[in-house]
């Protein structure tokens, strides 16, 4: 049965309500209800300076929901028999290097596109990351022979960790493979076969793209660096989408993988994209802590009872989520020109709301007319280490107190781009809401006792390396 008319009214109102306390300046939204779109169009304005408005077709970088696309294409060449997914990686990249060759030389492509290869997070605080103009043709293969210097987090196989990497090896071998570069083989044959129009990568886009925004210190967005980077995240982070063609990808997801141009691929071998993989550990599920597993470039789990099919992206300026209720045939896409804790409560809360009940999750309230007491915040200031092996916190964050506000620092800034602080907005006394940096919404409280400080940052635990004196 397709959405009715109240319901898409009150799914229009959360929208409106979530957007306007994280201060959001643009969202597209995409709704299957029972296979049929019920809703697509955009909210909020495309640049906050020019008023532009957002629409359906307003591009965005969609972050790691490009990942389950990049996933398809190697299901696709596995059916052709020119890869099998338990094959190792150096079969394909014979130069392909860690600082253990020993592990590099055991990592299958399985485990690669699951988090299970035993890579380190991607330091998604390192510039090029996420910005980069190297655009040449051998930019992916050079990317990777910088990985010869990363050193292995374990075994393959024996953990889940999340590392973009594993998808860049991927991308690669797509190319190596194929004999096309990876944009080219995913132009033809996984957009044209899903019926894109709007598609298109971030280090060259074209059509109707939305202008990419950041969040100050108190929480307003402005117009920020545009995410593109052909060398270190094209597979994994840098596809451009808009609401009109993330529908046609997640109808075909519903149809298990029977897109509008034919079959993407067989859906014996489509099954095996949303198959359970690896139990994700608390600190790497979504906000809402529910238990879920890793497929091949999504997640699969429950919410409300149901099984559900999700991921999101962030490319620190712009995001997605999708989500899908695959017994239901309901999918909900959710595109964002900024990056912040909305997109998924929005996308969470009309899943919610099509199966009937009500959103459980909100963007936090953040008065800025309150005032906390500030005594212990000098013993807040110093370097935090992650205390577990995860994406959010790759590295040492440095805190610093700027006159009165508290800031988390990642990235310097340069000639085109502020740095990559991230501002914590108190509500409570040690109790903060993030601002900035992709962290947008997210919460942060500290513990302060005889042996030093403890943190919860985004729900990853983090201890400050010294006290000060």
């Amino acid at each position: 049965m397709s959405a009715t008319t109240e319901t898409i009214n009150r799914i229009e109102r959360f929208i409106v309500e979530q957007m306007g306390l994280g201060q959001t300046p643009g969202l597209s939204v995409g709704i299957l209800a029972d296979g049929e779109i019920v809703l697509s169009r955009g909210y909020g304005y495309a640049d906050v300076v020019t008023r532009a408005p957002m629409t359906e077709r307003s591009g965005v970088v969609i972050g790691s929901t490009t990942k389950a696309l990049t996933g398809v294409a190697i299901l696709q060449l596995a059916e052709g028999g020119l890869l099998s997914l338990d094959d190792t990686v150096i079969k394909y990249l014979p130069h392909f290097r860690l600082r253990d060759q020993a592990h590099a030389a055991a990592i299958t492509i399985r485990q690669a596109i699951s988090h299970t290869a035993g890579l380190p997070p991607t330091l998604s605080t390192q510039t090029e990351f996420l910005f980069s103009d190297d655009a040449a043709d051998d930019a992916l293969a050079r990317y990777i022979e910088t990985l010869a210097d990363r050193l292995p987090i374990g075994p393959p196989g024996a953990q889940w960790a999340y590392a973009n990497d594993g998808f860049t090896l991927a991308g690669r071998i797509i190319e190596v493979v194929s004999g096309r570069s990876y944009e080219d083989y995913m132009r033809d044959r996984v957009f044209g076969v899903l019926g894109f129009e709007d598609a298109c990568f971030a280090y060259l886009p074209r059509g109707t793209v939305a202008t990419a925004h950041d969040f100050g210190p108190d929480g307003a967005p402005y117009p920020s660096f545009f995410p593109h980077s052909r060398a270190a995240s094209a597979a994994g982070s840098e596809l451009i989408l808009s609401a009109r063609d993330a529908l046609r990808w997640l109808g075909a997801v519903l149809d298990q993988g029977r897109a509008a141009g034919g079959l993407l691929v067989r859906p014996e071998s489509f099954a095996e994209t949303i198959r359970p993989h690896f139990l994700m550990p608390p600190e790497g599920r979504v906000a809402d802590g529910a238990e879920r597993y890793y497929a091949l470039g999504w997640q699969v789990g429950r919410l409300a009872g149901v099984p559900t099919i999700a991921h999101g992206g962030s490319t620190i300026t712009m995001g997605s989520n999708f989500l899908l209720l695959p017994e239901q045939r309901n999918a909900v896409a959710v595109l964002s020109n900024s990056s912040s804790d909305v997109n998924e409560t929005v996308a969470e809360g009309i899943a919610r709301i099509l199966l009937g009940g009500e959103p459980t999750r909100s963007f936090p309230t953040v008065d800025p007319n309150f005032e906390p007491d500030r005594a212990r915040w000098p013993d807040l200031v110093g370097t935090y280490e992650p205390q577990v092996v995860q994406n959010s916190v790759p590295a040492a964050l440095p805190i610093e107190l700027d006159g009165t506000q508290l800031v988390a620092h990642t990235y310097p800034a340069d000639h085109r781009r502020r740095a990559g602080d991230i501002f914590l907005r108190p509500v409570g006394d040690l109790e903060f809401v993030l601002s900035g940096r992709g962290r947008t919404g997210r919460q942060a409280e500290f513990v302060i006792h005889d042996e030093g400080v403890d943190a919860r940052w985004a729900e990853v635990p983090l201890k400050k390396l010294e006290r000060n004196s």
